[in-house]
């Protein structure tokens, strides 16, 4: 197993790394030390790892991340983290947010339309201000038909005295 998961080409460089941890599995909560470290995965080993496939949180500082383990060894294991982080925020120990950010274009490849804009200040802002905007209209249109409707009432009780 060992041979295979070494022969597998990376995706993306891994940096060396001795970073202190939490894992929190279905057998516990326990320490744990990152070994290598890319922004989508980590080498991380313990006295008894969690098995493949499960889904683990791993604690960092005051940071959590979701994790799918994707192979497991004796000590070693590998974990695909769920978000992107940032390298250098994990090797520092993650004294600072470790996620990083999620792109508006990235958010809408991978959510609805309506989950991506609501991700980013700008874009929620602006559909705040397009509400508004619609509202002060249809307010706007409803006075100017009662203005008009009632204008005609003179004539509307006119041709009904002729009838």
């Amino acid at each position: 197993m060992g041979l295979a998961i070494a022969d597998k080409p990376r995706v993306e460089p891994r940096v060396r790394a001795m970073v202190r941890a939490r894992l929190r599995d279905s057998a516990g909560e326990r320490d744990v030390c990152i070994i290598d470290v890319s922004t989508r995965g980590l080498l991380m080993t313990t006295a008894c790892p969690p098995g493949r496939g499960e889904f683990v949180e791993l604690i960092i500082g005051p940071n959590r991340l979701t994790a799918l383990v994707k192979w497991s060894g004796e000590r070693r294991f590998g974990l695909s983290l769920r978000e992107r982080v940032s390298v250098a925020a994990m090797l520092e120990g993650g004294a600072g947010a470790v996620a990083l950010a999620v792109s508006p274009a990235r958010a809408r490849r991978t959510t609805n339309h309506w989950a991506a804009l609501a991700a980013t200040p700008q874009a929620l802002a602006r559909i705040g201000q397009f509400a508004m905007v619609l509202a002060a209209l249809m307010g706007a249109g409803f006075i100017l038909t009662e203005l008009v409707s009632s204008g005609f009432d003179p004539m509307r009780a006119a041709m009904l005295a002729q009838k």
